[in-house]
């Protein structure tokens, strides 16, 4: 005959591992890890979905500043920026062979003189274009006005370039990359001749990429 405090001894071993597993258990659900529906944590309900049938994922705040921040412009695309930019060096080139955006020539159109986004009585800055390329500025010399703002529009026409242009002790640093247009509003305080020259290496003649500002 079996003697019966052994099988008192195992069936309380078995109902404590019973007790233990539940236990267990108890704490999965309360850590929201219990594999069985009842495990105590509710399901999360499913977006519904937006007006263009996705299922509304929060939209990324925009950076500031445009493409990337440091003055890119959001609006304007390389295409339009090379078409500008020739533009613009087309219609105020002078006989030296520097740009001057205030000078315009009696024999252009109205049409042209409306084209022209330079020259606005209600005091908006005047528009500049410049394009880096090795290894050098388009226009290489500017011909501006002490105390005119000028909206600096410039892109990088085949590889990263830098434009940095002296103003006085300290000097505005730019990055130029290729099919970014970055835009700057400057206003020079003092005539005088500023240096634009490239702040990234850009290959051998790297140190020659300079251009002037000229202010009068």
């Amino acid at each position: 005959m079996p003697d019966p405090r052994h099988f008192t001894t195992r069936r309380g071993f078995i109902a404590g591992l019973g007790f233990g597993a539940v236990s267990l258990y108890g704490a999965w659900a309360a850590y929201g890890a219990a594999p069985l529906p009842f495990g105590g944590h509710k399901d999360t309900a499913a977006p519904e979905p937006d007006a263009h049938g996705g299922h509304g994922a929060a939209e990324a705040p925009a950076e500031a500043g445009g493409h990337g921040g440091h003055g890119a412009s959001a609006g304007m695309a390389p295409e339009e920026f090379h078409f500008e930019h020739d533009y613009f060096i087309q219609r105020h080139t002078q006989e030296d062979g520097s740009v001057n955006p205030q000078v315009s020539e009696d024999t252009h159109s109205h049409a042209a003189e409306e084209h022209d986004h330079g020259h606005d009585a209600g005091g908006e800055p005047v528009d500049v274009y410049l394009m880096a390329q090795k290894f050098s500025y388009s226009p290489d010399v500017l011909r501006l006005k002490a105390g005119q703002a000028y909206r600096f529009r410039m892109m990088a026409d085949d590889i990263t370039h830098g434009a940095s242009i002296q103003l006085g002790s300290a000097s505005r640093i730019i990055r130029l990359r290729p099919n970014t247009v970055t835009e700057q509003t400057i206003t020079f305080t003092k005539p005088g001749e500023y240096l634009v020259y490239c702040t990234v290496y850009c290959g051998q003649a790297h140190d020659a990429m300079q251009g002037r500002v000229v202010v009068a």
